[in-house]
């Protein structure tokens, strides 16, 4: 059951992280030459990037507890 459980987790955070990492942080301007980053948005991606690497470390704990992941 706890690999049922592991899996069905990690399918529902896997498009979570996917579009929290899809957002734009950095913008060109072709006026000026400039790149400007958001330090908001950036910091949206990295917590998608962080929920990602929790999706897979969930997975190796649920394989080392028996689950099928």
């Amino acid at each position: 059951m706890l690999g049922q459980i592991a899996l069905i987790i990690r399918y529902i955070l896997y498009p979570l992280a996917g579009a929290l990492t899809a957002l734009g942080f950095v913008s060109f301007d072709e006026a000026t030459g400039t790149l400007t980053v958001y330090l908001n948005d950036l910091a949206v991606v990295l917590a998608g990037l962080v929920i990602y690497a929790a999706t897979v470390i969930w997975s190796r704990v649920a394989k080392k507890k028996g689950g099928a992941t």
